[in-house]
């Protein structure tokens, strides 16, 4: 049998010379029973979740701990309420929070007036070229917030922007319209979150059983008077859990209240924090943003519970069956088409393709004027030959953060999500919640914790200031946008492949790494691909955390914007849209490629 002995199975107890055959020799004296060698990447992957769970405790104890701070100091006194009692004797915090309630349902009702029947028409009609809508809206998410803000402000400025001077060399006296106002804020935030909205909404009216509607024909009904009253209740709680969700986007997204809202001192409670951070005499207040984050942050998470409410009542309201697929899409009218195909034209007009061009011409134009014989002659490239010594600058650091911001959020969601779902450890419930808790922390929340502890360690960890510490932070806000993606992915992994590996002496780390990861693969390539978009729009947390040597593209182009340089700003704004305009082509040739 070779070097192999192989002992038969007895049936009564074997004798004394089988006894001392069967007994093993006992090893030689020095020689210890040899030691497994380590999982290194099991060791690798624990020491991620660690790292994980430090860095995403510190947005929530450094707001804490800035709000309850010493004053405005780092270190040493003792915790007290001032910062709180100042916050809430300052002039005008009623007529904020006024605005900031304004701001989020206002821009909660332009989004449902638009990203609802966009949705209706796309899964329930027979509108022909609707898949024009899919490419609008993923247009409308791909362009920054803040361009689109910066093109309306070529627009509608109301000292030189083009239609107020056309409007005034056509005999009008005041401004047709000042862009520098609530409203439009209200108008374009909803607008940018229509996109999104529509995404989310398609998958709940495509599903919706066709007998409601084919019984309220069958009676007589309208089809659209159907829609009203039919469908869009039994789609009401999956509205609800969108609304609710926007409604907290709106009132922490500092884009738009930024670009719009601060020069006509229009003042929601994401700019002032941005205000306390700069500080009234030129001293940045942190302890007073932060106790104005932390009640921001206390009323975002009960708004979040009742997300997650309206998310378990949409299973009351199931019409899917399993009796049929097929379905007849609604015919049009001869009216309802022309009104579907005005409302996507507008849609189009309003959301992408103005603020787009505004870009371009502000860009090739010295100074701002309407379109004219005398100012196609003056159209230069120059805006761009000054862009380009910015580029020097700012271009690297951008390029930084998109390749590692996705990369470490991505890594650490990686982790966190085979812990939390291929695990039974005890804890893995409470870093589910951790992670989904920083989504109750706005960005420019959690920009100022990460300002007030960098601050406070610098002594020890000299880290703030520089482009590893603003990708850290970045990096931070969107893991738990990695988590969630990954997180139902993982959920579909069959624990019998990670039997086999380890029936087949393959260690749980190893697993992860050629089993596990592999398996979920397109949904890591999407989730990078959809953060590395996200750094690239994203502006609140850079502006707080950008200094001289840590510039990147978005607050560049925001400097500009606030300094009245025009042709910079909408140079600069141009060359970002090329790059957006680039990953997405790169993504949608990866994503063909692995079938994603």
């Amino acid at each position: 049998m070779g070097s192999h002995k192989v002992y038969e199975p007895v049936t009564g107890p074997p004798a004394a010379e089988e006894r001392g055959a069967l007994r093993p020799e006992p090893p030689p004296r020095g020689e210890g029973v040899r030691r497994r060698s380590v999982d290194v990447p099991l060791v690798v992957l624990g020491t991620m979740i660690v790292l994980l769970c430090a860095v995403l405790v510190v947005p929530l104890a450094g707001l804490v701990w800035a709000a309850f701070g010493p004053g405005e100091g780092f270190g040493g006194g003792a915790p007290s309420w001032d910062n709180v009692r100042t916050v809430l004797a300052s002039r005008g915090l009623g007529g904020t929070l006024a605005r900031t309630l304004a701001l989020g349902v206002g821009s909660v009702l332009v989004m449902l007036a638009v990203a609802v029947p966009l949705a209706w028409l796309y899964t329930r009609t027979d509108l022909r070229g609707k898949t024009v809508i899919l490419f609008l809206a993923a247009a409308k998410m791909a362009i920054p917030g803040f361009l689109v803000a910066l093109g309306y402000i070529f627009m509608f400025n109301p000292s030189n922007g083009i239609i107020n001077t056309w409007w005034g060399d056509l005999g009008g006296g005041s401004p047709l319209s000042d862009v520098y106002s609530l409203k439009w804020i209200v108008l374009l935030q909803g607008l940018d979150f229509a996109g999104p909205a529509f995404f989310m909404l398609v998958p709940t009216l495509r599903v919706i059983d066709v007998n409601i509607e084919e019984a309220a024909a069958v009676h007589g009904i309208p089809r659209w008077r159907a829609a009203l009253q039919l469908l869009l209740p039994v789609a009401a709680p999956a509205i609800a859990g969108v609304s609710i969700f926007f409604f907290i986007v709106a009132v922490e997204v500092f884009d738009y209240a930024g670009m719009l809202g601060m020069p006509a001192r229009v003042t929601v409670l994401s700019t002032l924090i941005y205000q306390y951070t700069q500080g009234s005499t030129g001293v940045p207040e942190y302890g007073n943003a932060a106790a104005v984050g932390l009640g921001m942050a206390l009323g975002i998470g009960l708004i979040m519970l009742a997300y997650y409410r309206a998310m378990r009542r949409a299973g009351q309201l199931a019409t899917v069956t399993g009796k049929r697929a097929a379905r007849e899409p609604i015919r049009l009218t001869r009216g309802g088409r022309a009104a579907s195909y005005g409302l996507i034209g507008a849609y189009a007009l309003v959301g992408v393709v103005l603020p787009v061009l505004m870009l371009v011409w502000a860009s090739l134009v010295p100074y701002l004027r309407p379109p004219s014989a005398g100012a196609f002659a003056e159209l230069s490239f120059a805006a761009y030959a000054d862009a380009a010594y910015d580029l020097a600058e700012v271009l690297p650091n951008t390029l930084l953060l998109v390749a590692v911001v996705p990369t470490v959020a991505v890594a650490f969601a990686a982790c966190a999500g085979w812990l939390v779902t291929r695990t039974r450890l005890r804890g893995r419930r409470g870093l589910d919640a951790l992670i989904m808790m920083t989504l109750a922390i706005p960005s420019i929340v959690m920009a100022v914790s990460f300002v007030y502890v960098g601050l406070s360690v610098y002594r020890w960890l000299p880290l703030y200031g520089t482009a590893a510490f603003l990708a850290l932070v970045v990096a931070c806000r969107f893991v738990a946008t990695a988590y969630r993606t990954l997180h139902g992915t993982m959920l579909q992994v069959h624990h019998e492949l990670e039997e086999a590996a380890a029936v087949s002496g393959v260690r749980r780390g190893r697993t992860f790494l050629s089993v596990v990861l592999p398996t979920v693969r397109g949904s890591l390539v999407y989730a990078w691909f959809w953060i590395a978009l996200l750094t690239l729009r994203e502006l609140t947390i850079t502006l707080i955390l950008s200094s001289d040597g840590t510039d990147v593209m978005s607050t560049r182009i925001y400097g500009y914007s606030s300094a009245g340089e025009t042709s910079l700003s909408g140079a600069l704004g141009v060359i970002q849209l090329g790059m957006i305009t680039v990953l997405l082509v790169a993504f949608c040739r990866v994503a063909r490629r692995q079938s994603l």
